[in-house]
């Protein structure tokens, strides 16, 4: 089971849920366990959310629309930190660029 920081949420993380959680990040690419972990901790809670929102004004629905912002900032690092085929982790490039 993995760790989570969210001590209101943390309660409704059970194995099941990790277990959804991650299987969803799994459809979405293979990751190192330094980005998986954190991407199923928070898709976990993302998805306690949706299953215990009532409303559109309480907690679980403020709390899903913050994890979803971060998941999706989260994803986007580790898709760009992921190896390639040849196991290679893209490097970023920048070219400075001068009007003449």
């Amino acid at each position: 089971m993995l760790t989570y920081r969210d001590a209101y949420l943390t309660k409704f993380c059970n194995l099941e849920m990790e277990d959804a959680a991650y299987a969803a990040v799994d459809l979405l690419g293979t990751f190192e366990d330094e980005w998986r972990d954190p991407l199923t901790i928070i898709k976990c809670y993302i998805l306690v959310c949706l299953e215990n929102q009532a409303d559109a004004e309480d907690l679980f629905t403020a709390k899903f629309k913050s994890y979803s912002k971060e998941f999706e900032g989260l994803i986007a690092q580790a898709r760009t930190a992921a190896p390639d085929d040849d196991g290679n982790i893209p490097a970023v490039f920048s070219i400075p660029l001068e009007r003449a």
